[in-house]
This record gives C-alpha cells, structure tokens and sequence, in this order.
C-alpha cells in the first residue's frame, strides 16, 4: 500500500489489490462489504452514494479505465471510495493512463484542496486518456473517409464496422466517468460544483461527448453511403444481366430448335441453311437491342466507363 497525505490534510491510499489493511481502513463505514465483495468479484461498473455513521457523503464504486475494442474481455478495472478527508483506491495503475506530455496524475491529485476534487483530478485525467485514443479513432476515419472516395470496395464495410466498435468501446468507457462525476455533484452539490476541478471535468466531459456524437454520426454517414453505393451497383449489376439475358434469347431460342435430333427438319436439307440460320440470329438479336435501346431500357449500361466516379 502507499500513502499520499496531502499539504491540506487529507489522505490518499493507494492499493494495488484487496488486502486486510484495506478492510481495517473502511471496517467502520456502511456499505464498506458490498464495496470489498465487488473489489474480489472485480467484473464490472459500479457506483453509490451513501452516509458514513458520522452523516459524511460517501461515494464507492468501481470504473473500467482500460478495454481493447478487440477483445471486450481484455479490460482493466480500479476501486474507490471517497470520503471528505481521505480517497482509497485499489487496483489503479496511473502509468498506463498518464499521457507522454501531461504533468504526473499523483502530484496532480494529492495538490487538490479535498480528496472529492482530487477524485475529480484523476477522472479528468481517465478522460484525457479516453481523448488520446478518439483521437487516433479520428485519424482512422479521416483514412476511412478518403479510402471511400478514392475506391470504393467490399472490404470498407469491415472497416466502418471496425471503427463502430472502437467508438462504442470509448462512449462505453467515458459513460461510468460521467456518471461519477454527476454521482459527485449529487453528493456534494454545491460545496464541490463551484470548484475549479468540478467545471473542468464537467467541460472535458461534455467535450468528449460532442465528440463522440460527431464521431458516430460520420460513421453512420458512411455506412450509410457503404449501402447506397452497394445498392446502386448490385441493382446495376441484376439489370445488366437482364439486359444481356433479353438480347442473347433469340439465339439460345433458335440454338435449342436447331439442337433437336428429330428426322424430319427441313433445314437441315437447305443448301444455304447455315448462312440463313446466322443471318436470322444476328438480325433477331440485333433487332432486340435496338428495340430496348429504343425503349430507354438499356441507359448507361453497355456503355464503356469514362471516368472512376463511385456511381458506374
């Protein structure tokens, strides 16, 4: 265990798994096993506000800061439980959140005036992280976006999926953030709300958000497009085989009766019956296409590509 006393009074303990000195330090307070059950149990989200028997607010929880959109199993989870003069945390490993240019996350939060504001701190800093990795997911789509105009092919479909899972894997770890901070607010209401570390996560927050929502309608945008493209050239396709079927039918018509193996068939004695056969099947065939070009039945489709526009 370590032990962080800020030059305010109050205190941080930083565990790195359940352990006997834990549950001394919070055996007084209510709710404290459920909090060291769901410490063991170690699986999922967790949050409550309570009172301690001194009629202190108490918030306890657990938070996934890290999961792989990959494997939705490979995650990590940290524990805490916030009280007006002291923040227990267990299971938290700050270097895998710390960016390559941001100050140290443990001289950051022990700095705060309360350990409700450092609390505050360290979900700022979750956040931050959350951003390093949007941002990387808005590096892949602006690749995504010009792989669309450029060329579009069937492998974009698993790419749009791809990034549509990376960007549920960061709305669903920023959604836990934002509800610890709404559960602080709740919890402490005005004496934490005016502070400077409560308006800088709220903002960062909903930044991260409005991200998010931007970030998720350019995906359905694409797939969206990813659809109508492949709609446009599957239909493209069906009536180009119809359009072939309709003008080769005479001459697999014809081509079946002069197939037949009956005796008596009066063409076959013809002495210009092969000249008169071809002669009736280029014509019939011929006849057909100029009928359904006639019609404005065959539009673009016998024509050669002129240009690489997504639509031909």
């Amino acid at each position: 265990m370590m032990e962080q006393t800020s030059v305010y009074g109050w205190t941080w303990y930083r565990h790195e798994y359940h352990n006997e000195t834990l549950n001394q330090l919070i055996a007084d307070n209510k709710g404290c096993e459920k909090w060291l059950e769901n410490i063991k149990e170690n699986k999922s989200n967790y949050l409550r506000i309570e009172r301690d028997r001194d009629g202190d607010q108490i918030v306890r929880g657990s938070l996934t800061y890290k999961q792989d959109p990959k494997n939705q199993s490979d995650y990590e989870i940290f524990h805490f439980y916030l009280r007006p003069k002291s923040l227990v945390t267990v299971g938290l490993d700050l270097s895998s959140i710390e960016g390559d240019y941001r100050d140290p996350c443990d001289h950051l939060i022990i700095e705060e005036k309360t350990p409700v504001e450092g609390f505050l701190i360290l979900l700022g800093e979750l956040i931050n992280h959350f951003l390093d990795g949007i941002d990387e997911l808005e590096f892949k789509l602006k690749e995504l976006q010009r792989d669309v105009q450029r060329n579009n092919h069937t492998t974009l479909l698993n790419s749009i999926y791809d990034r549509r899972i990376e960007l549920i894997n960061w709305s669903d770890l920023t959604l836990p953030v934002h509800e610890a901070q709404m559960a602080i607010k709740e919890a402490f209401l005005d004496e934490i709300t005016e502070t400077p570390a409560y308006k800088r996560i709220e903002t960062r927050i909903d930044r991260t958000i409005t991200l998010l929502s931007h970030y998720r309608q350019d995906i359905d945008t694409l797939l969206n497009l990813e659809e109508v493209l492949s709609s446009h050239r599957g239909n493209e396709i069906m009536k180009t085989l119809t359009v072939f079927t309709v003008i080769f039918t005479p001459a697999m018509g014809l081509g079946a009766i002069w197939g037949m193996n009956f005796k008596n068939m009066p063409e076959l004695d013809w002495k210009l019956g092969y000249l008169y056969a071809m002669i009736l099947i280029v014509g019939s065939t011929l006849g057909v296409y100029l009928w359904l070009r006639m019609k404005g039945w065959t539009g673009d489709l016998l024509r050669g590509k002129k240009n690489s526009k997504h639509f031909d």
